[in-house]
């Protein structure tokens, strides 16, 4: 895989409790091609200065935002930068070419992100339009997409015995259902688009019982052998 003139890029994402971190961990312990990239943090100055440049494409998005109602939050906003503009940072950095360049917060988490979280701006038609110029940009730049689920008890069980926060963590079960059940239709919907525009490959794994080293094993065997092109 070396050689390229652009990265690798790999996305692991799914619900949480799913066990994207770990996964990513893993691979990267287990073998120097592979390696987690950098999310999005404005202290950075290299950071700073794409968000910067990214705002004039999101201008038409970030006007709407001044309508009544919820409006996108800092963080949000990052989400915004991240999905639009984070291929052409990773692009011009020589660190990641050659192996394979892991995103545990790729475009498809950004995108449901931004849409479970109901700001107004996300409810528009421009905003339609926006997700669909996304998932075309990136469907070219991703190389495969790693989709991690679970049943819902194991899922539920993991949220609530992990040291992470989390919005759910500790409320009722029918509550953290209704959660996962939210973001697994969420990820469905993003994952379904990006298939139809004849997006990159996505190896699904059900967690439930596959430890996340046999996973991290079958995921390696897969880029190794060509199974993603």
């Amino acid at each position: 895989m070396s050689g390229r003139d652009r990265p690798y890029l790999v996305e692991v994402t799914g619900v949480a409790g799913s066990g994207k971190s770990t996964l990513v961990r893993l691979l990267c312990e287990d073998r120097s091609s592979f390696r987690r990239a950098e999310f999005i943090h404005a202290r950075d100055p290299a950071h700073l200065a794409e968000i910067v440049r990214s705002l004039p494409r999101l201008l038409p998005l970030l006007v709407r935002d001044l309508a009544p109602g919820r409006r996108l939050s800092w963080a949000e906003l990052k989400l915004l930068v991240y999905a639009s503009s984070w291929h052409r940072l990773l692009g011009r950095k020589a660190a990641y070419r050659g192996g394979v360049t892991l995103l545990d917060q790729g475009p498809i988490y950004a995108l449901v992100r931004l849409t479970a979280n109901g700001a107004r701006v996300t409810r528009s038609a421009r905003f339609a339009r926006w997700r669909d110029e996304v998932l075309e940009a990136w469907g070219d730049r991703l190389g495969a997409v790693v989709w991690l689920d679970a049943a819902d008890p194991i899922l539920w069980r993991r949220i609530n015995g992990r040291p992470q926060t989390h919005a759910t963590k500790g409320d009722r079960s029918e509550v953290g259902r209704a959660f996962l059940a939210r973001y697994r239709d969420l990820f469905g919907e993003m994952l379904d688009r990006l298939e139809a525009r004849g997006g990159p490959p996505i190896l699904r794994f059900d967690t439930s019982e596959a430890r996340s080293e046999q996973v991290a094993r079958e995921v390696s065997r897969a880029l190794a052998a060509g199974v993603v092109p």
